[in-house]
């Protein structure tokens, strides 16, 4: 994936496929290779960078000069960040009453952040609302241009097969919105269909167990915005509406995969596995992928490599269980 700052300079993103020395063992895969997918390479530390890089390469070529996103951290971060590089300006909505622990960054970046009550969907609302008021770019997930981010996570799976010659057994996907499953999806069954992977993977959902649609929905429930517990562990899980709910649902039941949830206890303490085993700086919630793939090798015969997507740099919270 490619793109062109102000100046004319190539940006191009690729993250490692890093094949796990311990942690494997202490988990339980009983030999089966396990590799991280690290995203936290990327300029902000997160898969956001990926829609990110694009949606603002397409607003600066259709000669837009303001894009906008509703957000509760990373991905603000990552607008805010290719904004700049394009030459553009990035305006951000946040829910108030959330962590927001990047807002700093976003402001670093040169964003203007709109904070709004509410939740996270009322944030994108509210930015959805300014884009078409103002002229801006939508780069929303699930909006206008929202099949742009599916297509731009697209490239994690492409990745994948690139580095292990073929398609892994599965690969598990921490999701909110489920757009970066739906994108992995995309990028596998196009492998499958030009010819460089053998199959289309196992897709693994995993997520927080207060308040994700898109979990709700596959155990068959459905989001109550009541159950809602944001902290600062879960906040880039926390769903009541996930903007790309159905396309997930679609990879998993075109895969054969499933939906596992996590206590934020469950992921601190497998981001903090993570680092002392493997020196991987995981965000908890990204962790979770790491614990799905474990659950899915405790219910089934696993038949080859498995790949969590894993995500993010450390915070100051999670430093300071550490020290």
């Amino acid at each position: 994936m490619e793109g062109e700052d102000s100046s004319g300079k190539l940006l191009a993103l690729a993250t490692p496929l890093v094949r796990s020395k311990v942690l494997g063992k202490f988990l339980g895969f009983n030999g089966t290779p396990v590799y991280l997918k690290w995203e936290g390479a990327n300029p902000t530390g997160t898969h956001k960078d990926r829609a990110a890089l694009l949606h603002a390469r397409r607003a600066s070529e259709l000669g837009v000069r303001v894009v906008t996103a509703g957000t509760c951290g990373n991905y603000g971060v990552a607008l805010a960040y290719y904004a700049r590089v394009f030459g553009l300006k990035a305006v951000i909505f946040a829910p108030e009453s959330y962590e927001n622990g990047r807002v700093g960054e976003m402001v670093k970046h040169g964003a203007d952040v709109i904070f709004v009550g509410g939740k996270y969907e009322d944030a994108v609302e509210a930015s959805v609302e300014a884009a078409e008021a103002n002229g801006w770019y939508d780069a929303n997930p699930g909006g206008r241009n929202g099949g742009l981010s599916v297509e731009a996570y697209s490239g994690i799976a492409e990745e994948i097969v690139a580095e292990l010659g073929d398609a892994p057994y599965a690969v598990a996907v921490p999701v909110g919105n489920g757009t970066t499953l739906a994108g992995v999806y995309r990028g596998f069954l196009r492998m499958y269909k030009e010819g460089y992977a053998t199959s289309v993977p196992k897709l693994i959902a995993a997520t927080t167990s207060h308040a994700n649609q898109l979990a709700s929905l596959w155990l068959g429930g459905k989001a109550e915005p009541d159950r809602v517990v944001e902290t600062w562990v879960n906040e880039p899980l926390v769903a009541v509406r996930a903007l790309d709910a159905e396309p997930a649902l679609e990879a998993l039941r075109a895969t054969g995969g499933g939906v596992y949830t996590f206590e934020d206890e469950e992921m601190v303490e497998a981001a903090l596995l993570v680092r002392a085993f493997e020196g991987v700086p995981a965000l908890p919630a990204s962790a979770s992928a790491i614990l799905a793939l474990a659950k899915l090798a405790e219910r089934e015969e696993v038949e080859g490599p498995l790949v969590a997507v894993v995500t993010g740099k450390w915070r100051g919270k999670l430093r300071k269980q550490l020290s």
